[in-house]
């Protein structure tokens, strides 16, 4: 019994991590891209552009579309899963090691 709860734990904290890496992978190539695209927008603009525009205009911000809103939700959730997945291994892993004492 405690083999399948520690193997099913570690496959939740490796899920969790793999994760973690993938996300942190697609969110670093996602800001390259808009680095790239920031720096050719500010090569492009120019002091007189900058005086000519108006500055009395509010700022909004913008509308979060609704599928970026149930991503976020989705990734919350597998972080709070992971979590409590990591928290589950360490309780495991800490019972195992009382009761080899």
């Amino acid at each position: 019994m405690r083999t399948v709860a520690f193997a099913v734990s570690c496959l939740l904290v490796l899920g969790f991590y793999g994760y973690v890496f993938a996300q942190l992978y697609r969110e670093h190539k996602r800001f390259k891209g808009l680095e790239k695209r920031l720096r050719e927008h500010l090569y492009a603009t120019t002091p007189e552009r900058e005086a000519k525009s108006c500055p009395s205009k509010v700022a909004r911000l913008p509308r979060v579309p609704e599928h970026i809103r149930k991503e976020t939700l989705i990734h919350v959730g597998v972080a709070i899963g992971g979590l409590a997945g990591l928290f589950a291994e360490i309780g495991f892993l800490s019972q195992m090691i009382d009761s080899f004492h």
